[in-house]
């Protein structure tokens, strides 16, 4: 299994430690970032990322994910669209996608 520093390496826009925490990104927006880079290109469900991310126990709903995509993306600035929405399913980290600034490289 890849470590996280492995995991933001090979991700396209090379996200670094210093770089989430200067952001002041919270545990589980940080947790659920690296889930996506590590699932790259994979439609993840809601109730998948609440899995994974929240934990069996977790007691809550979808709406969760969607609160956390949100701020995860506001902390993502230009590369918030590397995380794309799949409507009534989910969502993937896609930093191929036409609206990535990581694309036009």
């Amino acid at each position: 299994e890849l470590e996280q520093e492995e995991l933001f390496q090979e991700s396209p826009i090379l996200l670094k430690k210093q770089i989430l925490q200067s952001r002041f990104m919270r545990l589980k927006q940080t947790s659920l970032l690296f889930y996506l880079v590590k699932n790259k290109g994979l439609a993840l469900s809601r109730d998948k990322l609440l899995e994974e991310v929240w934990g069996y126990d977790f007691f809550g709903d979808d709406r969760t994910v969607d609160t956390h995509i949100k701020m995860l993306r506001g902390n993502l600035g230009p590369y918030r669209s590397d995380i794309v929405t799949l409507r009534g399913m989910g969502y993937k980290f896609d930093p191929e996608n036409d609206a990535s600034p990581a694309s036009s490289r």
